[in-house]
């Protein structure tokens, strides 16, 4: 694994992270998460995004959004 999928990978572990604290979860979080996975959409596989889905799913973030 080559250190540019090596920090993607770092990075979207501690993304995932930082959704599951409640002090970090802010929209601003979820915008880079969007943003991620919109940068590597070529490359992203259905089966991160599934997961990524599923654990953004688990979150009840602490504000709502539209409002």
């Amino acid at each position: 694994m080559n250190k540019v999928n090596r920090l993607k990978d770092r990075l979207i572990d501690n993304l995932l992270d930082d959704l599951n604290d409640p002090d970090k979860c802010t929209p601003g979080l979820y915008q880079v998460v969007r943003g991620v996975i919109t940068d590597n959409s070529g490359e992203t596989t259905a089966d991160l995004v599934d997961e990524v889905m599923e654990d953004l799913n688990k979150v009840d973030p602490p504000f709502k959004f539209g409002t």
